[in-house]
């Protein structure tokens, strides 16, 4: 199985740092980076070109969107997974959503992410 290389991008560092621990250890997954400021995560999502960014949405539904936007611009062969918090929901953007229960839930969009499938 090959290895996805995953960026965190979240305005709360306990956030983003929670999440890296979640994925910690998780076979076939590995966090390349996390980034708090948008700008300098874009600058760094360009460079690393991640399998899948995981963008913290703790801001409204339409900056989400025009930050996943941006985020396909300089990654284009990656995937987006919005994470909102406040409502348990995960966005695989230009594909689906679906409602957070367990990690298991992030674990497996993740993974899916990439295929284009997802659970509803």
């Amino acid at each position: 199985m090959r290895t996805q290389c995953i960026f965190i991008l979240s305005r709360h560092i306990l956030l983003a740092r929670g999440v890296e621990t979640l994925l910690q250890g998780q076979r076939g997954l590995r966090v390349v980076g996390s980034e708090t400021d948008p700008e300098a995560g874009m600058k760094r999502i360009q460079a690393l070109q991640p399998d899948v960014v995981i963008l913290a949405s703790e801001i409204g539904e339409s900056q989400s969107l025009a930050m996943a936007s941006a985020i396909f611009e300089c990654n284009p062969g990656g995937a987006v997974i919005g994470l909102c918090p406040g409502e348990n929901l995960l966005h695989i953007y230009r594909d689906s959503q679906m409602k957070v229960a367990k990690v298991e839930d992030l674990l497996q969009a993740i993974r899916q992410a990439r295929t284009g499938r997802a659970r509803s």
